[in-house]
């Protein structure tokens, strides 16, 4: 397969902004350098890790690490990020919602932070990007994505995701309605074309029809992916009778990092790739985060649980921000579930094949991309744990 050549802005790398906003000013940066051994090729983005060199005003040198993560791909790829505003979506949250996020705990009292800083770089370097500090050189790291969140990590993620919904809740109340490319996220018809073709059900349903259970589903699931786009914009347009918050819409195993001591504490948990976050109900990031990442023995064994647990937590802290809007309750979140039948859907159809591959590597070429669809419904691992989860969600009359 064909390596993507570097991009030429690599030698062209400034960061003294970035430096002086983590040190003093008078400190002097003496080298950037880009750890171009280590750069990934993800399928719209490239992930660049700099070290940068710093003399500090005691003569002392101390080393830094950014993560450049910039726009790169083909031209349909770059249409499609562009039309779908992800980078303006993930800009405005890293330099301006996260902070205030996290400066409205602080004014009552509490530390939390829901990802890596973001910085900007001295020069355009003619692609979109997002600078940040590196989780990695701070101890953060990724668990196993095939083995996905055990119980205790997946509880630190929905942790997370119930302080992060509760200071959307407390952000609305003091600023007024978040902003349309991030109430609206990519769930817009003027986005419908890009949506139908970024959804292709033909791999899946091929696929489908030769499972050993798959059959019984596959008509149904037929005539559901006809006006699948159509039906996911009536689910994610706004209604504001129900219980709504900001929801992260990636928050899978490779999207977040913690932070563990030595006895296997979980120290802190970061939120990463805020591109897709949409205002609606927390169904959605449930959804994603349990079905998608949660260990095969706890996905559904300990869905209930896992939403109680949460649930506890959102309230929690709702309360400790002083919110003055009506404060939802358990049989909110449960009713928002059973009405969002489609999401669960997608997250099983779409995200979780992925993360159940037996090796990732993302798209960096059409006919790459073509291979890696059919491959990831043809994963032994993915059709036995949907032989559990169809099962699970006609139960629930989730796929009505």
């Amino acid at each position: 397969m064909k390596v993507p050549k570097i991009p030429d802005w690599v030698t062209t790398l400034s960061l003294d902004q970035a430096v002086h906003s983590v040190l003093e000013s008078g400190d002097q940066v003496l080298a950037v350098m880009p750890s171009i051994h280590l750069i990934q090729f993800r399928n719209c983005t490239v992930l660049l890790p700099i070290r940068v060199k710093v003399q500090l005003q005691d003569l002392t040198v101390k080393r830094l690490t950014f993560l450049l993560k910039a726009q790169h791909g083909s031209e349909f790829q770059a249409r499609v990020m562009s039309q779908l505003k992800m980078f303006a979506r993930e800009h405005q949250m890293y330099h301006i919602i996260l902070p205030q996020f996290e400066q409205l705990y602080r004014e009552v009292g509490k530390h939390i932070s829901f990802g890596p800083r973001a910085f900007k770089l001295d020069h355009s370097i003619g692609v979109q990007y997002i600078l940040l500090e590196d989780l990695k050189a701070q101890g953060y790291r990724n668990v196993g994505r095939q083995e996905g969140f055990n119980l205790k990590c997946l509880k630190e993620v929905l942790k997370k995701l119930a302080e992060f919904h509760a200071a959307s809740v407390a952000y609305v109340e003091k600023n007024g309605a978040f902003n349309k490319i991030l109430a609206n996220g990519v769930y817009t018809k003027a986005n419908r074309l890009v949506l139908r073709e970024l959804n292709d059900p033909e791999p899946f349903l091929l696929q489908l029809r030769r499972w050993r259970m798959g059959d019984q589903f596959h008509k149904r699931f037929v005539e559901k992916e006809q006006d699948l786009v159509d039906q996911l914009l009536e689910l994610h347009s706004p209604k504001s009778e129900q219980f709504n918050v900001l929801n992260h819409c990636d928050c899978w195993v490779n999207n977040v990092m913690f932070r563990i001591d030595d006895v296997g504490h979980v120290e802190d948990t970061a939120l990463l790739d805020y591109q897709l976050v949409k205002y609606g109900s927390p169904a959605n990031d449930l959804y994603y985060c349990i079905l998608s990442s949660a260990e095969k023995e706890i996905k559904l064994a300990q869905f209930d649980n896992m939403v109680q647990y949460y649930f506890y937590h959102l309230l929690d802290n709702l309360k400790v921000l002083n919110c003055q809007s009506t404060l939802p309750k358990l049989e909110d979140i449960r009713d928002a579930l059973n009405k969002s039948g489609l999401a669960a859907y997608v997250v099983v159809t779409r995200a979780l094949p992925i993360a159940m591959m037996n090796q990732f590597e993302d798209e960096v070429n059409d006919r790459y991309a073509s291979k890696m669809k059919c491959a990831m419904f043809t994963n032994r691992k993915y059709i036995q744990a949907m032989k559990d989860i169809l099962p699970w969600m006609e139960e629930r009359s989730l796929l009505n």
